[in-house]
Parts: C-alpha cells; structure tokens; sequence
C-alpha cells in the first residue's frame, strides 16, 4: 500500500516530534523558513557568544515528558540550569527568587534538542510556505517565490495562528487566540560575569526578564552571554518601532537596575518575536479529515514546551488513529 504523503510546516519541537511520529506510517517532509531547526527553541550565535534568544528553560512535570526526555538526560543533551534567581526591582533593589522545580536546558544550545530529535527526517530550511491550493485530491506546495514544492495528501501546519489561517484559507476553521510579542535583546562581553545571580525577574519595567546564557551547562562560561526579554505589555505598545530605537530604551532601563553598561558590550542585537507567548491557556488539537489539514503549536495551548510537545503527540496520535 502507498504511504501517504505528508507535508508538515514549521520545524520547531512540535513539527519535528510529529514527523517523528508519523514517519513509520507515512512519507513525511518539514518545510522550515528559518536557517535552522528550533522554533522558539532558537540559538543565535556570535564568535565566542550563544543566545537562546526564545525559550530560556522548561520543566517536565507528566510521566509522558519525562520519559521522553531520559534518553537525552542520561546523554547529558538535556541537563538542569542551576543558579540564583532574584527579582528586580524597578529601583534596583533585589529580592530572591525561587525556583521549586528542575530547569532544564538543551545543551550545547537550546536549539540542540531539536537538532536531535530532526535527524533522520527530511527537512528543507530557508522555505517559506505560499498559501497552499487543491489540485485534484492532493495540496499542492509551493513557496513564496513560486517554485513548486509537491502534492501531499494531507498538510500540518505548526506555524503561528495567522499564519496558519493565511496558509489553509477560511475553510480550515481555528478560534482566535491572543498572541503576545517580546522582543529578546542580546548582549555579549568578553569577560566572565561579575554577579552572583544567573536569571533575574523584573518588575515595573519594560523588561520582563534577564538570563546568563554563558551559565547554563556547557557553555562558555568564560564570556558574559545576556538575554533580556521586554515586557509584552510594553512590546506591544512599540511592536513597530525602530530596533534600534527599542534597543536603546532596553539598555538603558538595563543600566538602571543594574548599572550593567551595554554601550560597553562588545556585542549587541535584536530580535522581534511576534508570537511569543499565549495570553490564555487551551488544549485542542485543529484536525479537519475531511480537509485533510490539522494544526498544532503553543496557541493550540500555552508557552510551555512540555506542552507544545504533548499537544505535537496528540495531534500525531490521532492522525495515526485516523
């Protein structure tokens, strides 16, 4: 019997946790805009510099979770991020903050889990999906430039939800879902850091959070690696807004509870994540059979990677069911 042809869009941990599961069924490709695997699991890199500029952590709280992930515990590809955590004050003033659960990190870089969980699966990068049209009783493929991509038989989208909408049109029926931007700032100096806290959360401020990349497990703790988050509630308010003008604004609030000086850094970028985070929590899957569509990622339920991957195993496994 012919195996069915499956096209899946978006290589983050969930699109590549569904290829994993439907190759033994099916004939799978991922089609990935980005250079790399990873979603919001991203790695940027700078010389001696790694930022995880998206996901900073997660936790793995069900049996399920957990027992995927042992494998790469016992392999050290996953192993926990260990340190203080404070709060920061909008003064500058800190308090402890504490962490009641293991965080854990992919190792070397963030995006290294999804790395390994892609290998043996046929994914093409730097692809950006065009809205796709039926030819026949097949979707066909293409890219935003117009080359053809193929006919598959059935289409997974683990892109975000307007883009997902924009890919399979007014019949694949979704609800709506509020997203939240955050743009991550990322600072590099060539020498070891000088505090004693590793993550820090800030109130009343247009940052919402600033981490030690260079502190989480193997990797270079000799460099100062800085990943600092804004606030969503500020982010959206200056979501158009000139990098570089939002850029300025970070620093200096950074400076100001910390007096950590990023005109001095001797590397700076910034990334604007338009899809950051759920403002509410759900759990549904957006499976049409007859369409021969279904969608999943964090808008299908939260942020949370633990649950972006159960929701990737439900979807997969009612595909697999069908």
């Amino acid at each position: 019997m012919k195996k069915m042809k499956i096209a899946i869009i978006g290589a983050g941990i969930s699109g590549i946790t569904i290829a994993s599961e439907l190759q033994k069924f099916s004939e799978v490709k991922i089609f990935e805009k980005s250079r790399g695997v990873g979603g919001r699991m991203s790695t940027r890199y700078n010389e001696d510099f790694a930022f995880d500029h998206g996901v900073q952590c997660f936790t793995a709280r069900t049996k399920a979770f957990q027992k995927f992930l042992q494998p790469f515990i016992v392999s050290e590809d996953v192993l926990p991020w260990i340190g203080k955590a404070v709060n920061i004050d909008i003064d500058g003033k800190i308090s402890p903050r504490f962490w009641f659960e293991t965080h854990l990190v992919a190792v070397p870089n963030m995006n290294s889990l999804c790395k390994k969980m892609a290998i043996g699966l046929d994914i093409s990068t730097s692809i950006e999906v065009a809205p796709i049209t039926k030819e026949d009783d097949l979707w066909n493929l293409k890219d935003t430039n117009g080359n053809d991509l193929g006919n598959f038989d059935f289409v997974i989208s683990t892109a975000p939800q307007s883009q997902t909408k924009n890919l399979f049109g007014e019949n694949f029926k979704i609800k709506e879902v509020n997203m939240q931007p955050c743009f991550a700032l990322m600072i590099g100096f060539k020498e070891r850091w000088q505090f004693d806290w590793i993550f820090a959360k800030v109130r009343n401020n247009p940052i919402k959070l600033i981490a030690l990349n260079s502190s989480k497990p193997k990797r270079n703790s000799q460099v100062t690696s800085l990943v600092i988050h804004s606030r969503s509630s500020w982010t959206r308010e200056h979501l158009e807004d000139n990098l570089d003008d939002v850029m300025h604004v970070l620093t200096d609030n950074l400076k100001n509870i910390t007096g950590i000086d990023a005109n001095k850094a001797d590397y700076k970028s910034i990334h604007r994540w338009r899809y950051a985070l759920v403002n509410e929590e759900k759990s549904e899957i957006f499976l049409d059979k007859n369409l021969k569509l279904a969608a999943t990622s964090d808008w299908t339920t939260n942020s949370r990677i633990e649950d972006v991957w159960l929701m990737a195993k439900k979807l997969s496994e009612s595909l697999i069911e069908k």
